[in-house]
Formats: C-alpha cells, sequence, structure tokens
C-alpha cells in the first residue's frame, strides 16, 4: 500500500479548525469501578468531535470536489455545477456496494470508501467530467475530501485522560466504525505527527477492531466478538471491559449483547444518539453514563 499521500496531508490537517461543544444537559451517572481491566473507545462522537460522522450526507458542495481533485493530480474538465454529478455516481456506489453486501450475508456492511471513490471517479472520467484516474492518488483524494465534508476536533481533554489511563496501566483499544484515514488523523491529534500506521499509538493493536477491514460495521456484534480472542489471550473477559461509545445502538446496546460493561458518552449534541425509537436500544440501560472523558479517571 503506497504511503505517498502522506507527504502531501500537512497543510490540510493544519487548516483544521477548533470545534465547541455543543452541551447535552445529561446528568451523569458513574462511580469507582475497581473491576474494570481495559477500556475501549469508539471514535467518532467519542474521543472526537464530529461535524457529519456518516460516508453519504446532504452537505457536500462543488468547492469540497474542487479542492479533493486539484490537490490529488486530477484535471477538472467542467464547471462546478457539473462536478455535482460526481456527488450523484458516489452515492450510486455506495447503495450498490451496500446492497452488494447485504446480499452476501453481511447485516451493517463497511465499505472500502478508497475502492468506492475509485469506481466513482472513473466512472466520472467516462463521462467527461474529469481526467487523470491512472495518475491520480486517490488516497489522498479520499483524505483531502474528508477533511472537507466532515469536520472534526479531538473532544476536551482527550488526550490528557487516554495518556492518564494508559500511566495507570489499563490496556487500550478501538473498535470504530472508521476509514484508513482514520488513525492518521488521530494521530495527528495525538503528537502533531503524520505518519502511515493504521492504529492508533498508545492503543493495543490487537485490540483494534476498524470496520473498514473487516468491512463489518457497527452495530453488527462480529465487531466486539472479534475482540473476545485477543482479550482471552490477556486473561480478560468482556465483562472486565469498560467500552465507552456516544450511540446507544451501534455502541452500547451491541457491545453489552457479547458482554462488555458500558459507559455511555453524552457530551456532545452532534453525536448524542439515545436511538429512542429502536425497540432495543432504547431500552438499554448503560452501567455508566459521562459527560466529560476526563470522568473516566473517576470509574477506573
Amino acid at each position: 500500500m503506497t504511503l505517498a499521500y502522506l507527504d502531501h496531508l500537512e497543510p490540510f490537517l493544519k487548516q483544521i479548525e477548533p470545534m465547541e461543544l455543543i452541551p447535552t444537559g445529561a446528568v451523569p451517572s458513574f462511580k469507582r469501578d475497581e473491576s474494570i481491566k481495559a477500556v475501549i473507545f469508539d471514535i467518532y462522537g467519542t474521543l472526537i468531535i464530529s461535524a457529519s460522522g456518516d460516508i453519504m450526507q446532504a452537505g457536500y458542495d462543488a468547492s469540497m470536489f474542487r479542492r479533493s481533485l486539484d490537490a490529488s493530480g486530477f484535471e477538472i474538465l467542467v464547471p462546478d455545477s457539473g462536478l455535482m454529478t460526481i456527488h450523484m455516481l458516489f452515492e450510486e456506489e455506495v447503495i450498490q456496494g451496500k446492497e452488494d453486501a447485504k446480499a452476501s450475508g453481511i447485516p451493517f456492511p463497511e465499505l472500502n470508501i478508497v475502492e468506492i471513490w475509485r469506481k466513482t471517479l472513473t466512472r466520472a472520467e467516462d463521462r467527461g467530467l474529469i481526467k487523470g484516474i491512472d495518475n491520480a492518488d486517490l488516497k489522498l483524494f479520499t483524505f483531502i475530501f474528508e477533511l472537507s465534508s466532515n469536520q472534526v476536533w479531538p473532544m476536551p481533554k482527550m488526550t490528557e485522560t487516554i495518556d492518564a489511563l494508559k500511566a495507570k496501566g489499563y490496556p487500550l483499544g478501538i473498535v470504530s466504525n472508521a476509514q484508513f484515514y482514520t488513525p492518521v488523523m488521530m494521530n495527528y491529534f495525538f503528537s502533531g505527527k503524520i505518519h502511515g500506521e493504521e492504529f492508533l499509538d498508545g492503543f493495543e493493536r490487537d485490540l483494534s477492531v476498524f470496520s473498514y477491514k473487516m468491512l463489518k460495521g457497527k452495530p453488527d456484534t462480529a465487531v466486539y466478538e472479534a475482540l473476545v480472542e485477543p482479550l482471552a489471550k490477556r486473561g480478560l473477559k468482556p465483562s472486565d471491559v469498560l467500552y465507552v461509545g456516544n450511540d446507544m445502538l451501534k455502541d452500547m446496546y451491541a457491545s453489552q449483547q457479547v458482554g462488555f460493561k458500558t459507559c455511555f458518552y453524552a457530551g456532545d449534541m452532534r453525536a448524542y444518539r439515545l436511538r429512542k425509537d429502536h425497540p432495543h436500544a432504547s431500552k438499554t440501560k448503560p452501567d455508566y453514563v459521562i459527560t466529560e472523558l476526563s470522568q473516566l479517571l473517576e470509574i477506573v
């Protein structure tokens, strides 16, 4: 896998602008729990503020396509109004990709977003909208488009909380609906450095599950079940582990089905997913509720 795209990322990462939390008004509920031996995190809406989090959204505009295409080596052949056709092609590829995966027996598919963009931009070239697909950097396009279309910023005290948990000796892990760019972005937030490792610095690799690698996404319990064996090798059961997330269905309900203890992060209204319309998630009771990441240090 080529990492050449990393050489061009820094100016775009430096343009990321801070975001403020939108309080939820939720009431924290937690206590010290000395039975917890490891902590697993969601990313979007939990460790980072995310304006979107969905690979298919309504808020795309032509400037996002122009910026990403220009930076990654494409030649644009149409005015901005024509570029929005790419959005339509992208949505078609996402829908088709998910339908194909579901037909093969995957209930909650996660797509490889680079391949989706490869198909989309190949069709765009065939239609005369752009050219250069053979020589352009698709990973760079994908990363810059993500930065352009989904504003992100670390949650308050993210780094301090993670550092404190590591200092206490807790193994840390990840279960996230994510793409290849997510670990790169997170490591930049942690250290200000850019590297191509597809794992988060300071987190255990065998306890890190990214949906784009499995091609399965939450709330599929398979992504949580993937942790059972590596935890067992450490002498741990899911009931020894606290899972922290912001979605009552994808995070709390799904992880509870595998036996994890749960902590609902209710810190930001953008990602406050109560799922009141879901028959199971609406009845889910997390073990703990926090409104600040640093409150984890009062649990473990």
